[in-house]
């Protein structure tokens, strides 16, 4: 073989391991990429449920302040929908996190 020819050769080498090197370098920054975007996915997910729980308490202790103040029955129904609105609350976000397990 001539001088020539394996220095093209050896260019022609070099060239498809720079290749080889970038595709592997790409699919590196996309998987980094992937992962952040699921960690971001699971924080937005989990403010989600704790929203969801806060609320139906939130909601609970509301209707409940609001017909003891009409039938002047001070803490019993705030006290009964309260406990109404964190079950219901819980429940809320038991489905919510078997529907993000399924993904």
């Amino acid at each position: 073989m001539t001088k020539q020819k394996k220095i093209n050769d050896l260019d022609d080498s070099l060239n498809n391991l720079s290749k080889k090197l970038d595709n592997i370098k790409a699919e590196k920054v996309n998987e980094d990429y992937n992962k952040t975007n699921k960690k971001f996915t699971s924080f937005a997910h989990a403010f989600k449920i704790v929203s969801e729980l806060f609320a139906n308490i939130l909601v609970g202790g509301s209707i409940g302040w609001t017909i003891d103040y009409f039938f002047n029955t001070k803490p019993i129904f705030l006290i009964l929908f309260l406990i109404i609105g964190f079950i219901s609350g819980i429940y809320t976000s038991y489905k919510s996190s078997k529907k993000f397990a399924k993904y």
